[in-house]
């Protein structure tokens, strides 16, 4: 069976051996990380995954997302046409799966409709892995902020599961 992490890094630069840990411990099928700070002219590599980064616009190196996928599986890139943080692609394991990788900043607005948007574009089925800064008691939070009542929306009106 198919394992997948899900890990906001905050600077995967400086956390390779953090992530190599992972890799040993849970050898996943699929990484997807989030705010890698990565700029254009960064390169990583990891032993037996191939990455798919996206930086984020800025001048300094901050937000990004990226998805490190076994090279042992058959995976595709998605073109995702938003402008949030969020890199797709599909995978091959037993089945085609959809897996996506979204950052969402926490004083950052984001509009449903960019979200609802991003959503239609992912072909079915699909996981959305990310850091999203929602509060919200639906995923085990004690609180709950407008982002995680955001977040619930978009869950009800796509029938989405946490």
């Amino acid at each position: 069976m198919a394992s997948f992490v899900s890990w906001n890094c905050r600077d995967l630069k400086n956390k390779l051996s953090d992530l190599k840990d992972i890799i040993n411990i849970y050898q996943p099928a699929c990484i997807a990380l989030q705010e890698t700070h990565l700029k254009e002219t960064d390169r990583i590599q990891i032993k037996h995954y191939s990455i798919r980064n996206t930086y984020h616009n800025s001048d300094r190196a901050s937000g990004g997302v990226a998805l490190l996928i076994s090279e042992d599986i058959p995976s595709t890139t998605l073109h995702l046409n938003t402008n949030l943080q969020a890199r797709a692609v599909r995978i091959h394991i037993q089945s085609l799966i959809t897996v996506c990788s979204l950052y969402l900043p926490p004083n950052q607005r984001i509009n449903q409709t960019k979200l609802n948007n991003l959503i239609s574009q992912l072909p079915n089925p699909f996981l959305l892995l990310g850091d999203l800064n929602g509060h919200n008691p639906i995923w085990g939070s004690s609180d709950v902020n407008s982002r995680g009542l955001q977040i619930e929306q978009l869950i009800s009106d796509h029938n989405l599961f946490v």
